[in-house]
Parts: structure tokens; C-alpha cells; sequence
């Protein structure tokens, strides 16, 4: 019976991978076709983040379909037509900004320069909106005109992602920068799962067990700083201290 469940899982794993690579392959041609009919400006940036939206959330609906993935998604209910929030989150996997993108269609995300320059992924992150992170300086500039634009801007502070059974290592001060450069209030969230699929060093066709959970939660909320050292210091320290304090794991996933 043992066997016969680890195979059922197994088989189960790899096909959803396949199915999830022809969604992304539809998610990148519907950019690019939204590139061909509309120039650049806030018009193609906010369908492309309707498209990708959906195109997430069916991901999501799919995975939870065969199987493979659990998530509680309902403390983000409260954010979806929320504006103008700089978003910060710990960084468990690399399913997270999926995730979150299927549940919050007004989010933007801070993006690694190998991330957005990718021809596949990339296209949709540049399309969307999506903010490609090089240095402090260039990031705060583009958040800025995505706040305006009604967007919320998440960042996974940590800079990279935490590997498996470790703490949130130390935060990069820029939410807090951007904040105070736009009076914007600063909302953690707090990702909780036991699944090592996907974290720092775990490969991406190694099936973890199975179902993956995720739970997402909202810290407390923070005013916009002001726009001090002291002020941002403490934002930073703040901070670090709700998602170190507040990350807890989920129950063992059963396969």
C-alpha cells in the first residue's frame, strides 16, 4: 500500500510539473500578445497584471487539484482592492510569488535582474509591470510609479530565499526606503509551510512530500515612517524581529 501511494504521488508530482509548463507557456504567449497591441504605459501594465493574476490563480486551483499543493489564503482577502502598500514577506520558496500573485491582483513584485531578464518569465514580469531589482537607487523609482499607479509593491526582503528548517536571515533596507520616500504603510506577511520544495538548494524536479502547505497570515500593519535614518532603522528592526518572531511551521505534509 506504501508503495503504491508513493507512486500514486510521484506520478501525480511530474504530471502537474508538465501541466504547469503548459500554463506558462500560455501565460507567455498572452503577454506577448498584449505587447503587440498595446504600447508601454499603465494601460497594458494593469491587463498584463489582470492576465497574470488569473493565469496564477488557475495555476494555483490546478495544483490543489492533483494534489500537490494546500494553501489558506484567506487573511490576503482583506488586501485584494487595497492600494498604495509596500508588501513584505519572509521567502520560503519559490512559489511564493506565484502564490501571492493568484491571491492579490493589484501586486507588483521586486524582481531579480536574472529573473526579469529571462525570455519566458521574464516577458510577462516586464510586461506586468514588475521591477527589476539592480540597486536601491534604480529600484526606488520605479516603486514609486507603481505605488501611484494603484499597485502594492512586495518585496521579500531577505534578499533570497531561506532554505528549509532555517530562520529569515537578515533584511535589506529597501521596503523601508521606498515606504518613506512614498508615506506608504508597510503590511508583512507572514508564509508558513513545512514543504522544503523549492527553497535555497532544493532542486526543482525532486518531488518533496506531498500535499505542500501553505498557510498565509498578516502581521501588524506599520505607518508609513518618517523620513529619517532613525525612522527607517527601526522600520528595518521592526520588521525583521514580526517575521523571525511570527514564521512558525505548518503539519508534516503525509507523502
Amino acid at each position: 500500500m506504501f508503495r503504491l501511494s508513493a507512486l500514486s504521488a510521484c506520478v501525480r508530482f511530474y504530471a502537474a510539473l508538465l501541466g504547469i509548463a503548459v500554463i506558462f507557456l500560455a501565460l507567455d504567449a498572452g503577454s506577448c500578445l498584449l505587447r503587440g497591441l498595446f504600447p508601454e504605459g499603465e494601460k497594458r501594465r494593469r491587463l498584463a497584471r489582470h492576465w497574470l493574476h488569473c493565469v496564477a490563480g488557475f495555476s494555483v486551483r490546478f495544483l490543489h487539484r492533483m494534489g500537490i499543493l494546500d494553501c489558506d489564503l484567506r487573511d490576503l482577502t482583506s488586501l485584494r482592492d487595497e492600494t498604495g502598500l509596500v508588501l513584505v514577506a519572509n521567502h520560503p520558496s519559490r512559489l511564493d510569488s506565484l502564490i501571492l500573485a493568484a491571491a492579490l491582483p493589484r501586486m507588483v513584485c521586486v524582481t531579480k535582474a536574472s529573473i526579469w531578464e529571462r525570455p519566458t518569465l521574464g516577458t510577462t514580469l516586464r510586461t506586468a509591470g514588475y521591477i527589476r531589482h539592480d540597486s536601491l537607487l534604480k529600484l526606488i523609482g520605479p516603486a514609486t510609479d507603481r505605488l501611484k499607479e494603484g499597485c502594492q509593491v512586495l518585496l521579500f526582503p531577505e534578499g533570497t530565499r531561506s532554505r528549509a528548517d532555517e530562520e529569515t536571515g537578515p533584511l535589506q533596507p529597501g521596503f523601508a526606503a521606498i515606504a518613506q520616500r512614498t508615506r506608504s504603510a508597510v503590511q508583512p506577511i507572514l508564509i508558513e509551510t513545512s514543504s522544503p520544495y523549492l527553497s535555497q538548494g532544493w532542486p526543482f524536479l525532486r518531488r518533496p512530500p506531498l500535499p505542500m502547505r501553505y498557510q498565509f497570515r498578516l502581521a501588524p500593519r506599520f505607518p508609513a515612517p518618517a523620513r529619517d535614518e532613525a525612522s527607517g532603522r527601526a522600520l528595518v528592526e521592526t520588521t525583521a524581529r514580526v517575521l523571525k518572531q511570527g514564521v512558525t511551521k505548518t503539519p508534516t505534509q503525509n507523502a
